[in-house]
């Protein structure tokens, strides 16, 4: 079983990163979330978006494309690294599967041209992506010495 006393840590600016790019990745979409739910005004052609809309989509598709290179590079690490001993299997692999889900629905949503299609994937997209907080951090912080029971 592997421990975290025989690898050694990810190095603190590589770590400082990880959390920039997945916190701006988050905070994204949720103030984009917020805006789109709560403070869109009508308007003469329909639903105004709010003004900070656009630049934070922008900000959120960049930061998912930089996500993605770092979850490809860590789970090509961690996971190879740390499956083998047991340890928080079952909390890893939901969060490996939001995430591939989220990937997934982020670029359906870019390439849809179909509102009512449009509309159903975003459901499912803000969803995943209120959910996949809870299991990052059921996984990163609340560890547990020994196996995952369950």
């Amino acid at each position: 079983m592997s421990s975290p006393r025989s690898h050694p840590r990810m190095p603190k600016r590589r770590r400082l990163s990880v959390y920039v790019i997945v916190g701006a990745l988050w905070l994204s979409g949720c103030l984009w979330l917020y805006l789109d739910q709560f403070l869109a005004q009508p308007g003469q052609f329909g639903i105004t978006p709010h003004p900070w809309e656009p630049p934070l989509l922008l900000m959120h598709g960049v930061t998912a494309i930089l996500s993605m290179y770092l979850f490809g590079w860590i789970s090509a690490r961690h996971i190879v690294r740390w499956w083998p001993g047991g340890l928080r299997r079952i909390s890893g692999a939901a969060l490996a599967a939001l995430l591939a889900l989220l990937v997934l629905s982020g670029f359906a949503l870019f390439f849809l041209s179909d509102d009512a299609w449009q509309r159903r994937v975003i459901l499912i997209h803000d969803g995943l992506g209120l959910a996949v907080t809870f299991f990052a951090v059921q996984h990163w912080f609340f560890r547990r010495r020994g196996a995952e029971a369950g």
